[in-house]
């Protein structure tokens, strides 16, 4: 199965039950923000468009959005790479903590929650050859939602100490050493991932697409990639694709060994989604 579709099985393997899930545990007094946390390519945003759909078919109003779309600008990221001249993961054109607005995707999420409207930015990741900027389109929620579907590979990331994320890059044979030889520029995410706590705390239920290796990753961004040639006609090159996901690799094992998500999808090299697990409360 390709990223862009489900098969009707998988539909009714992952998307039924997870939306049935979903619907006992929604509280119609306020909208319920569903988390949604995966690594590169592992097909978040396609599961989310299905699961939108499956809600809103039964009659529930359903938004989605990823945190990506709440990227700074490529001007205020160029100032942090000025910043941090040094520190590679900094030095990517996006995606580590402190690469997004904080400050407007909490207050998105409290209005979402009270039932105000709210306004979804848009990011376009062609832009500047797939360095990406700020889109001028935006998504206006004016009425109250029963569910706010938010997603991204960080989304749920926990505090760690530097010592707990080398011992798990090492327990899941992740070389942070060849990323950061001396060990220190790591130090800087993990400071700027403290500002993302607030906005995890919103979350009502978590839901974590598992693939069956981190070695995937870097093939789905790929494929990714090349859809966004296709289609924009700019993207990164295959060099760029492998530096990229190696300096995500850190925390995204961090997200996959530390959350504790409320239910879990698997995902196989084919992209088959072949199983869903709830966790029981």
């Amino acid at each position: 199965m390709g990223l862009l579709k489900f098969t009707k099985e998988e539909e009714k393997r992952i998307i039924v039950p997870l939306a049935e899930k979903l619907m006992k545990i929604h509280d119609h007094s306020s909208t319920t923000i569903i988390g949604m946390q995966g690594g590169q390519g592992t097909g978040k945003t396609t599961i989310v468009n299905f699961l939108r759909k499956e809600l809103q078919k039964r009659g529930y109003k359903v938004a989605s959005f990823s945190i990506d779309d709440f990227y700074t600008s490529w001007n205020e990221r160029k100032k942090l790479q000025q910043k941090y001249p040094n520190n590679p993961f900094y030095q990517i054109s996006r995606g580590m903590p402190g690469t997004h607005r904080i400050k407007e995707l909490l207050s998105v999420l409290k209005k979402a929650k009270a039932g105000k409207p709210f306004v979804i930015p848009q990011f376009d990741k062609s832009i500047n050859k797939g360095i990406g900027d700020i889109s001028k389109k935006t998504k206006k929620i004016t009425k109250k939602l029963d569910f706010l579907l938010f997603e991204g590979w960080c989304v749920g990331l926990p505090l760690v100490s530097s010592k707990e994320l080398v011992r798990i890059c090492n327990k899941n044979k992740v070389n942070l050493k060849e990323i950061d030889p001396s060990l220190k520029y790591h130090n800087v995410m993990l400071q700027y991932s403290k500002n993302y706590q607030a906005i995890w705390k919103l979350l009502n239920y978590k839901v974590m697409i598992r693939p069956p290796s981190l070695g995937v990753h870097k093939e789905w961004r790929a494929l990714q990639e090349r859809r966004l040639c296709k289609k924009k006609g700019q993207c990164m090159n295959p060099e760029e694709i492998n530096h990229f996901i190696d300096i995500y690799l850190p925390l995204t094992v961090v997200c996959y060994e530390k959350i504790k998500p409320n239910s879990t999808i698997f995902v196989d090299k084919k992209h088959n989604y072949y199983k869903v697990e709830f966790i029981s409360n």
